[in-house]
């Protein structure tokens, strides 16, 4: 038997995320599952159930009054253990089978629950004929299919069922009798008893089955028994307790010996040693899978993916603080659970790949450790002295200190660590938003972002482009003075750091090729470069157009709600509900002065919500009969003939009809049908857009795109690329391809500042420039402002129309 870790080259690969879902859970807790199709989750309020590949809501089942105490699993049939509180009696337990595949109800059982002690085993249970339940002094097997009656066992006097399991097989009972506990094999099909396994005297009810493995807990050691009743394996060492998980062949235990912790592999049910890692880590988790989780730096935990054959292990390192729920593949589920003051907890659950990196090791997920900067040159200068320095993340040793303490004399000491180094920015935004969401930390002004445990902080977490650091202190002068620092920590990052960042923010002035202008009336100066063709044509603020006519600018009478990207044209729709006719639109030319009325929908229905085409030609209206959209109106200029068209499934979709991307396809915002209770904050995540052709047959559908912005303008002058509210994160600007939904881009401005395209690669943003005035900027990719446009006092409602730039 090997007494050494075994040696060799791991492979190499990094994690990255696939997807991720927030569920809020009640202080009971959560449990998972994980079929070969889908990702379920059970909490007191219900069953969810997620796409195992790509996090998509399959269905749900969700409570009302009663809540869900336990559940299991077999043959394609969830089994939910639901209780129901009386307010004069005891309560009262109910069984509901639901579909695993579509969530749809297949039969209920009142008067029954699940036995006690009731543990779900993660042992395969696809053919197993029946679930096991508890009725008054017997267990009983309930076919999974129709829950009728298959067999009853009565329960022996003097005895009480304290733990109870099922695999495909069998049913798995512990029974206390005194002092002689023991364990009962009941035949899943007949219920009739195939192994009586006597156990001493004080066993604890603690246990754990697999497939052909029971596994008992109690007394600092682990007993393993085979499906014979045989002790195959028994470690007397558990400190602070063994871990045990099923492999092809065999299983895998962590225990204790001596100083050392150790990994075995032990031939299963022969019991014969295989090989044996000492020392080694600490595990506090074994996957089925051959995962081992443990400990790392800042919370983070480390990943082991264990090769069954030699004990050779490949270390990830998980970017977000997590337990590790089950493993499929090359796929790996965490959840992380996150508090907020006030607030019901959230458990977040994430999937993530190993996918081939750089040619770092896997442990720094690909990247090349000499990409780390020296922790220890990041606050040059000033009062503080570096010390204390510290090379080893995660148990590699990299060729420059990651970690390093700085102390000012009489003031106190800080430490600052380089918590990770991500292969691109969008990783380590989604690092460090994690980071906030799980430990219910605050956002901060702090380098790119960062997030802050309170005021004044005592450990702050920022990036600067892919650097993810956290800097830490328990004394309080220097806590004042913790934001500042990290923030200097963060220029550093940007000056010094590794691999693709941002340019430093440029300084943000008006161009000197710029005439400034007040629109009439008003506290708004825009500008305009005489030096190129005009990019903004018209404004429009408090319904009024704002237009130039010969060098000055001039407010119009007639209020409108859109302007054509020329300006030529204006279009309102009206204010009030028709209770007759036809709902007019009016068009206003705006060079003429002449305003034209065309009636279009007839009542009930209704339009609103005017959108130019790209070209100025056509207008597009959003048609709706009770709040619910019919269709859509169609108004070619030429004829000034509005063409209406209707859609089915109006009730599937929201918001309004724009143009999409181009004069052939309109879209419309789309979303599953249901969503989770009490997901209000995170409902725009999981909606999609559809694009329609002319004719109001569906073309295509973008899925997970996070909710749209403003209809006339969300789209670039090509149309090839699209902006929204970025999914998880509806505080910054996500754009995505229009022929497929790929993202492209994922920027730190507020959509609901955002007010047009410029071009094709820059944005115009309102920027804050004090707490009163704001700045209209042309914005890069990078979400940094570069030439003023306008400067407004109180900016709500001023809209512009925008040629191409």
């Amino acid at each position: 038997m090997p007494a050494s870790a075994p040696t060799g080259a791991p492979p190499r690969a990094r994690l990255v995320s696939l997807w991720h879902a927030d569920v809020p859970v009640p202080r009971e807790g959560y449990e998972h599952a994980l079929t070969s199709r889908d990702f379920l989750l059970r909490t007191g309020r219900g069953v969810l159930a997620f796409g195992a590949d790509d996090g998509r809501p399959r269905w749900r089942y969700q409570l009302t009054t009663a809540s869900a105490t336990g559940w299991d699993l077999a043959s394609g049939v969830v089994l939910i253990d639901y209780y129901r509180p009386a307010k004069q009696a005891s309560g009262r337990h109910e069984l509901i089978a639901l579909s695993s595949t579509t969530g749809r109800q297949l039969w209920r059982r009142q008067g029954l629950s699940l036995p006690p002690g009731w543990r779900r085993s993660s042992a395969p249970r696809d053919l197993s004929p029946v679930f096991a339940v508890r009725a008054a002094g017997a267990v009983k097997g309930i076919a999974t299919g129709t829950g009728r009656d298959v067999w009853s066992f009565r329960v022996p006097a003097g005895c009480d069922v304290s733990g109870s399991a099922a695999r495909a097989a069998d049913v798995v009972l512990f029974l206390a009798c005194g002092r002689s506990p023991r364990v009962l094999l009941l035949d899943a099909a007949t219920g009739t008893t195939l192994r009586s396994i006597p156990l001493p005297a004080g066993t604890s009810p603690d246990f754990q089955v697999a497939d052909g493995v029971i596994a008992f807990f109690g007394d600092r050691a682990m007993t393993l028994f085979d499906d014979r009743g045989r002790a195959v394996l028994h470690h007397g060492e558990c400190w602070p307790r063994c871990a045990v998980a099923r492999g092809p062949g065999l299983v895998l235990t962590t225990y204790h010996s001596g100083e050392d912790d150790v990994l075995a592999a032990t031939s299963w049910p022969d019991g014969a040693p295989l090989w044996q890692v000492k020392p080694a880590p600490e595990y506090a988790k074994l996957v089925e899978g051959g995962i081992g989780a443990r400990a790392g730096l800042g919370g983070l935990p480390v990943v082991d993916s264990i090769e069954p054959g030699t004990g050779a292990a490949t270390s990830y390192s998980l970017p977000l603080p997590a337990e590790v729920l089950a493993s499929a593949g090359q796929r790996l589920y965490v959840g992380s659970v996150m508090h907020a003051a006030g607030q019901t907890a959230r458990v977040r659950v994430t999937a993530l790949r190993r996918v081939p990196p750089g040619t770092g090791p896997s442990l720094l997920a690909g990247v090349n450790p000499g990409r780390w900067p020296d922790a220890c040159t990041l606050l040059p200068g000033g009062t503080f002295s570096p010390g204390q320095p510290q090379t080893a993340l995660y148990g590699y040793t990299l060729p420059r200190p990651v970690s390093c303490g700085y102390t000012e004399p009489g003031a106190g000491s800080f430490s600052l660590r380089v918590i990770w180094i991500a292969d691109d920015e969008d990783e380590a935004a989604d690092m460090v938003q994690a980071l906030g969401d799980v430990y219910a930390y605050r956002s901060a002004g702090i380098g790119d972002q960062a997030v802050v445990d309170g005021s004044p902080p005592s450990r702050i977490y920022f990036r600067a482009g892919p650097v993810v650091a956290a800097v830490t202190s328990s004394d309080l002068p220097i806590r004042r003075r913790l934001t500042a620092l990290a923030g200097s920590i963060a220029d550093r990052l940007r000056d010094a750091g590794p691999g693709a960042r941002a340019p430093a923010t440029l300084p943000v002035v008006p161009s000197r090729r710029l005439v400034l202008a007040r629109l009439p009336g008003t506290k708004v100066t825009v500008a305009q470069d005489l030096t190129a063709p005009p990019v903004v044509t018209a404004y429009v603020l408090d319904g009024h157009p704002y237009v130039r006519e010969k060098g000055t600018i001039t407010r119009l009478g007639t209020k409108v709600h859109a302007l054509s990207p020329s300006g030529a044209w204006g279009a309102r729709t009206t204010e009030n509900y028709p209770s007759r006719g036809r709902d007019p639109v009016t068009i206003l030319d705006t060079a003429k002065r002449s305003v034209r009325r065309i009636p279009t929908v007839k009542a009930p229905m209704s339009v609103a919500s005017p959108v130019w085409s790209p070209d100025g030609r056509r207008l597009l209206l959003t048609a709706t009969d009770a709040d619910t959209i019919t269709g859509f109106v169609i108004i070619d200029l030429a004829t000034m003939r509005p063409r209406f068209v209707r859609v089915t499934e109006g009730d599937r979709y929201s918001g309004t009809f724009r143009w999409g991307g181009d004069a052939r396809t309109i879209a419309l915002q789309s979303g599953p049908k249901t969503e989770y209770e009490d997901a209000a904050e995170g409902a725009d995540n999981d909606l999609d857009v559809t694009f329609f052709n002319l004719d109001g047959t569906v073309n295509r559908r973008l899925g997970n795109v996070g909710k749209l912005i403003d209809g006339q303008n969300w789209a670039s002058p090509s149309g090839l690329v699209f902006a929204t509210h970025c999914p998880e994160r509806t505080s910054q600007t996500c754009l995505w391809r229009t022929a497929n939904g790929a993202r492209t881009a994922r920027i730190p401005v507020e959509p609901d500042s955002l007010v047009s395209w410029y071009g094709e690669k820059r944005l115009l943003v309102w920027h804050m420039l004090t707490s009163e005035e704001q700045a209209l900027a042309v914005t890069d990719f990078f979400g940094r402002p570069l030439t003023h446009l306008a400067r407004a006092y109180g900016h709500d409602g001023l809209t512009l129309a925008a040629g191409a730039a």
